[in-house]
């Protein structure tokens, strides 16, 4: 997530230095026809690209609204799910009997959230798990969780069959069970958010028949200035037909939040946010604090 601080031009020009390249080059060839080879007849109405562009700018509102909507409800849900990560380490605190062994099992659960956290994050930006569930899933538990195809489900599994332990042992009462267990299916029904959001493809003709527009737009743009502008032209016409692209690559990477990227939700972030809070709660010693970012987002 981009934070409160000056962004690099070079992470703004790395986005489109491409199309910026391209309408550049297109400008300065246009302008060479019109001004050097005698092709002053190459001109149209301003009002045309002018319309277009006025289309345009509406459609991009439309399509950044749209992507932005899609990013924040991916944060919305990982708010989410800190409240429930410390409402079920709360619950258990609650429900559970003042002695040694319900602290240690509270710990033990406070740990494996915490696992969760990081392994669902890690899962939705395709990387490696396995560092996450060697540091916070107990021993006994790590191969069946290694070994599962999906691997936050199995961790939340765990999760269930500890419950289910508690509760015959007579740690739970029924009720007591239920609220649980209400909190432990608001975490997979955020998992289950999160997962519909990574696999649901923002549909691509859009994409497609917005960037023609804009690569018409910007191809119409030099024959508009009917005025001699000279020199100036050419800055011109590569700036307007930038500011167009970079406005439609900031909304495609936002309506994909999940793929380790600075404008991605902050899952990192967040889940040691989750573990400070887990740990304060169960007592520990080692408070997992988050870490201020040097550089200009966080992830």
């Amino acid at each position: 997530m981009l934070l409160n601080r000056p962004v690099p031009f070079s992470f703004l020009l790395g986005k489109i230095k491409y199309e910026t390249l391209a309408v550049f080059v297109f400008a300065n060839l246009m302008f060479t026809l019109r001004h050097y080879v005698g092709l002053e007849f190459l001109s149209i109405p301003l009002a045309i690209p002018a319309l277009m562009g006025t289309c345009i700018s509406l459609l991009l509102a439309f399509r950044t609204n749209q992507a932005y909507e899609r990013w924040w409800e991916a944060r919305v849900v990982w708010g989410g799910i800190v409240n429930d990560s410390r409402t079920l380490i709360r619950q258990l605190l609650t429900f559970l009997p003042e002695e040694s062994a319900s602290a240690r099992i509270v710990q033990t659960v406070a740990q494996r959230q915490i696992g969760w956290c990081y392994v669902l994050g890690q899962t939705l930006r395709g990387q490696p798990t396995q560092p996450a569930i060697k540091t916070y899933i107990p021993p006994t538990e790590q191969a069946g969780i290694l070994g599962a195809t999906h691997q936050p489900l199995a961790v939340l599994q765990v999760h269930a069959d500890q419950l289910r332990q508690l509760y015959r042992a007579g740690y739970l009462t029924d009720l007591q069970v239920v609220q649980v267990d209400a909190t432990m299916t608001r975490l997979t029904d955020a998992m289950g958010r999160c997962e519909r959001i990574k696999n649901t493809v923002f549909p691509r003709t859009y994409t497609f028949y917005l960037q023609v527009f804009i690569i018409l737009f910007t191809a119409m743009l030099p024959f508009g200035f009917v005025e001699n502008l000279f020199f100036v032209e050419v800055p011109l016409v590569t700036l307007i037909g930038s500011a167009f692209f970079l406005i439609e690559k900031s909304a495609i990477q936002l309506q994909d939040p999940f793929e380790n990227r600075p404008t991605d939700t902050p899952m990192t972030a967040i889940a040691k946010g989750i573990a400070g809070s887990l740990t304060q709660l169960t007592g520990e010693s080692v408070v997992e604090q988050p870490t201020a970012s040097p550089t200009y987002f966080i992830l």
